[in-house]
């Protein structure tokens, strides 16, 4: 079985995919990635094999950034998912995903959720499609809302019927990595639902240089690999301050930038302090006695999977605020999200965000119900099938579905004409 794992390549687009990918090469089949050619570094570090499709344009999207820095949380977010994922993303994509898709012949699709091109070109070809959920299933819900029209003026272009409510986005198999007891039941669409339990990393390193010394409680601090990107307003200044509000507390702090900065950009530090690009979340989770995050999907199922309370102070993205909410629903940690309504997308976390970071950590450090929360999440998503069953999901999924060749030929005639 040849399996076609689809995605714009960013980390958090892309970790989702990965345990499935690893899954279906350990049985045997061929796998392929294909993704944005600037994140070819990505794939090859989670050791897949890689297929680069276009780049957006940055006449196309750098504009947009300007535009987003005047809006609010959920205006960006809507305006991201339609026009930068839906369609700066799916045009520069198309191209070169069909052309893998007519070489190299997959028996199905599977794609991240906010990756759309994929949609076009298995309806094209007629293969098979399975989706990854990259959150809360009321994320795929909202998201399927705001891209469907501009996912349909791409369908257009090819030639393909239209689908203005996003009724062929939603009606496909859905695959996810959070448990029942955490995710908030919000409607994938009519597609079945399967749930699975993502691997711990195996990339732990053999020595532990990286903890700070002492044997107070460990809190670890990251904001993903993003945030401290150039393109971003948060590093240094929003990194001091938080350093500044947790190194006063009686904890060993570990904090992690990414790979785009120097640490020394921040020294110099408390003594209590370690700063780091990167250390594997699977190394310092189950050391871990709280996980300080900005609500990012892997980071934060990543510390529940290890049964750490978290706290969460969302940056820049719609879901992370949505992971915020569900963390406090849930009871695992404390949500630091009181100004969505209020800030700017790009805008660093007010003062009385800030303000509250070193009383919110000590609440979960001193309560024990936030442990034992995320405590029952973690064994709930033990309980779940291994990522290796989806592998018997995705033959099920590729053995059931017709090819339509009479079809597909039509379509391809379509979109060749159009373009």
């Amino acid at each position: 079985m040849r399996i076609l794992l689809t995605t714009r390549g960013s980390s958090g687009h892309l970790l989702p995919l990965a345990p499935i990918g690893h899954a279906c090469l350990q049985a045997g089949h061929d796998v392929l990635v294909t993704a944005q050619r600037q994140h070819r570094a990505n794939v090859e570090r989670e050791r897949l094999p890689f297929s680069p499709v276009g780049d957006p344009p940055d006449e196309e999207w750098m504009p947009l950034l300007d535009q987003f820095g005047e809006l609010g949380i959920d205006a960006a977010d809507a305006r991201m998912i339609r026009d930068f994922f839906g369609g700066i993303d799916t045009r520069a994509a198309l191209p070169d995903l069909l052309r893998v898709v007519e070489s190299w012949r997959p028996d199905v699709i599977v794609r991240e959720t906010w990756e759309y091109a994929s949609t076009i070109a298995a309806e094209l070809n007629g293969v098979p499609l399975a989706r990854v959920g990259l959150g809360l299933a009321a994320l795929e819900q909202r998201s399927v809302r705001l891209v469907a029209p501009a996912v349909d003026d791409a369908r257009a272009k090819a030639g393909l019927p239209p689908d203005p409510s996003g009724e062929r986005l939603r009606d496909t198999p859905y695959l996810t990595f959070l448990p029942e007891l955490f995710d908030d039941a919000g409607d994938t669409g009519p597609g079945a639902v399967y749930r699975f339990r993502a691997p711990s990393s195996d990339a732990v390193p053999p020595a532990r240089d990286w903890l700070p010394a002492g044997d107070d409680p460990l809190v670890y601090l990251s904001f993903g690999s993003v945030a401290a990107g150039a393109h971003l307003p948060y590093f240094p200044e929003l990194y001091r301050a938080a350093i500044d509000a947790l190194a006063a507390l009686p904890v060993r702090l570990l904090v992690t930038i990414g790979e785009d900065r120097d640490p020394a950009e921040l020294a110099p530090w408390p003594k209590n302090v370690r700063v780091e690009r990167w250390v594997p979340q699977d190394a310092v989770a189950p050391l871990a006695a709280a996980i300080v995050g900005h609500g990012g999907h892997g980071s934060t199922l990543g510390a529940l999977s290890h049964g750490v309370p978290l706290v969460v102070m969302p940056l820049f993205s719609g879901d992370q605020w949505d992971n915020a909410e569900a963390v406090a629903r849930a009871g695992a940690g404390i949500a630091l999200d009181t100004d969505r309504a209020t800030r700017q997308v790009l805008a660093l976390p007010g003062s009385d965000t800030l303000g509250g970071l070193a009383a919110a950590v000590r609440s979960v450090l001193e309560d024990g119900s936030y442990r034992s929360a995320a405590e029952r999440i973690a064994d709930a998503i033990a309980a779940l099938p291994p990522a290796g069953a989806a592998v018997d999901v995705l033959a099920a999924i590729s053995a059931t579905t017709h090819r339509c060749a009479a079809g597909r030929a039509r379509c391809l005639r379509n979109y060749s004409a159009a373009r």
